[in-house]
């Protein structure tokens, strides 16, 4: 959670780091839920904003190996996403 002046907001990283949005297709690194702080009763995608959903453009993630193409497939057929952001112990995001 970040804590601004007047609220908290609810950032959610997600495990799996191959998500697009499903309306851009960028590459997304979590969700932010208005409904805890009661700003819009939404969520939407981080850094794009947009309310879309998010699929994965890893076919063969899971939580335990990772991506797993390479030994499925033979191939990684999509790409590597972007390094995630560092996170000091105040909750301030570092790119």
């Amino acid at each position: 959670m970040i804590r601004t002046h007047t609220r908290t907001h609810v950032h959610i990283t997600h495990a799996n780091p191959y998500l697009t949005c499903d309306e851009c297709g960028q590459w997304i690194t979590g969700w932010h839920d208005d409904s805890q702080c009661g700003c819009d009763n939404g969520f939407w995608n981080l850094p794009c904003k947009h309310g879309a959903g998010a699929t994965s453009a890893c076919p063969s993630w899971g939580p335990v190996d990772g991506c797993s193409c390479q030994q499925h497939l033979g191939h990684v057929p999509h790409g590597e996403p972007p390094a995630p952001a560092e996170t000091s112990a105040e909750g301030e995001r570092r790119a």
